[in-house]
């Protein structure tokens, strides 16, 4: 048996990530005087380097955008499935946010650092990092707290809140060429464990690389890490343009390999070329927003495998102010499926880091709020016990499986274009076979050799519970729209899906989905 200590705190607000959408939540929480914990998987400022978070598109009336221009783009470019709700708190919020940003020095190369001493120096936030997460405790509908372990030491850690935020990011399958490999969908599936509801699954990102250094992303994105987070202030292109889209996919799937890095018609039906469009104006399509300069060798795909297009995948909003249906939970940033700019990024630039940071200042108003009303609800130490002995189930294994083999299995079945990129019914229910016999046979039956392998062993249940998820998903919406292209249902059905696909765990287990219309959110609206 491991021989651990066991620390715990209480705070009023609880938040689990340690990026920019954490950042807002923290020093939003704390203007309300709110008492915060941070725990972050890596640190703070440091973990998790992207050169993707380069620059910021602000939404500002005086320089003549309009809000009700801005929502008809983004409905055309996503194809009806963005969230406008999701897209009024950036508009309302993205100008605040980077004047913030600005204020504090943080838009400029290595601002990872200033963000960091900015929730250091603040009396009312406390850090604690190189944690893992790896339940979310729950009581009656409400969020408790949470129960993780150190990565260096044998220490359980649990915290007990009022609140807590999720800004855990999305996550993916461990892949090589994209800088997301402690991204693991922690998150989501820890929510959805205590009875969360979860959304858009089956959209994927799709990134690619090249074949002669597919993992060196210093290289051909160097220009990207050097820039900060300039501000933006064009507008949405009117009819798309730099789509990050299924096409080569599509075309690999026609054995035209190599694939070529072009813009144009997303697979299925008659649909008008992405940037091709020579009836639009181009004119605020600028060179350097667009692939990348000079990637040597042939292009190839599944550089972020895994992972889903920016604000789609995660925890289904119950409002348009980053609640969740567990009281007391909120989530931002990626982890939240806000459907910012629907199932495909398309025709927008600088939308993901503003808009994480737009949600993390929101969730972080909001918890400010909640917690005024609410105590936190007390829990039995055997429930705490119950899940200590569960996290540390895979280092007690005297014999079992190793989580890095159920890793590279898991990468072997989701991982080709066929499966998640190119769909149809009969290979998405093969691997899914495959996947609910890894869950079944493989996962009670880990074993880990230390503190390293106790977090990849968490990390492969999060990552195969979310493999169901995008397969589940992907095999439930008959149709292709955005990211998600069905091969046996290649045409858009407007009568039927102009709907979110919902998830949420069984009193048995099982795994329910369900439909939420696009237009019924509006009634959510507070």
């Amino acid at each position: 048996m491991v021989d651990y200590k066991k620390k715990e705190y209480t705070t009023d607000i609880l938040i689990i990530g340690g990026g920019i959408a954490a950042v807002f939540a923290a020093t939003r929480a704390t203007k309300a005087s709110a008492k915060v914990i941070i725990v972050d998987k890596g640190s703070i400022g440091r973990s998790g380097q992207t050169p993707f978070a380069s620059g910021m598109t602000i939404f500002d009336k005086e320089l003549g955008h309009d809000r009700d221009d801005w929502h008809r783009i983004l409905k055309e470019n996503s194809e009806k499935l963005n969230n406008p709700a999701y897209l009024d708190m950036y508009m309302d919020y993205s100008k605040e946010i980077y004047n913030d940003l600005e204020e504090w020095g943080a838009t400029k190369i290595g601002f990872g650092k200033v963000l960091r001493d900015k929730l250091f120096t603040n009396s009312n936030i406390k850090i604690i990092e190189r944690t893992m997460i790896t339940t979310l405790l729950e009581k009656g509908g409400h969020i408790v707290g949470a129960i993780g372990f150190k990565l260096d030491k044998e220490e359980v850690v649990v915290i007990k809140a009022k609140s807590v935020i999720l800004c855990t990011g999305a996550g993916g399958f461990k892949p090589n060429g994209f800088p997301i490999r402690s991204l693991t969908f922690d998150g989501d599936a820890m929510a959805y464990r205590i009875g969360a509801k979860i959304s858009g699954k089956e959209f994927i990102d799709t990134h690619n690389t090249n074949n002669e250094t597919p993992a060196y992303c210093w290289g051909p994105w160097q220009r990207m890490w050097n820039m900060g987070l300039p501000k933006s202030t064009d507008r949405p292109v009117d009819g798309g343009g730099m789509a990050l889209d299924l096409t080569m996919f599509y075309d690999a799937h026609k054995g035209l390999i190599p694939v070529k890095m072009e813009m144009g018609p997303p697979p299925g039906g008659d649909k008008p070329p992405i940037d091709k469009n020579s009836d639009k104006d181009r004119s605020s399509i600028r060179k350097e927003d667009g692939p990348p300069p000079g990637m040597s060798g042939d292009i190839i795909g599944g550089s972020s495998a895994g992972l889903s297009v920016h604000k789609s995948e995660g925890l289904f909003p119950t409002n348009n102010k980053c609640s969740t249906n567990i009281k007391g939970l909120y989530a931002a940033g990626d982890c939240l499926s806000s459907m910012l700019v629907g199932p495909i990024y398309n025709g927008v630039v600088g939308f993901s880091s503003t808009g994480s940071a737009v949600q993390g200042a929101v969730a972080g108003e909001e918890a400010g709020k909640y917690i005024k009303t609410n105590e936190i609800k007390n829990i039995s130490e055997s429930k705490i016990e119950s899940v200590i002995e569960e996290i540390f189930e895979p280092l007690n294994n005297k014999k079992g499986y190793s989580p890095a083999w159920i890793e590279h299995l898991i990468q072997g079945v989701l991982t080709p274009y066929y499966v998640l990129y190119i769909k149809e019914k009969d290979r998405l229910e093969s691997a899914l076979t495959m996947v609910e016999f890894y869950r079944d046979h493989f996962l009670p039956n880990l074993k880990a050799e230390d503190l390293h392998d106790l977090r990849k062993a968490h990390e492969v249940k999060n990552m195969l519970l979310n493999a169901e998820m995008k397969l589940r998903s992907s095999l439930f919406r008959t149709e292709s729209r955005g990211n998600h292209y069905r091969e046996d249902y290649p045409e858009s059905d407007d009568k039927d899906w102009l709907v979110w696909v919902v998830m949420q765990k069984n009193n048995d287990g099982s795994m329910k989905l369900e439909k939420f219309p696009v237009e019924d959110f509006k009634k959510l609206i507070v």
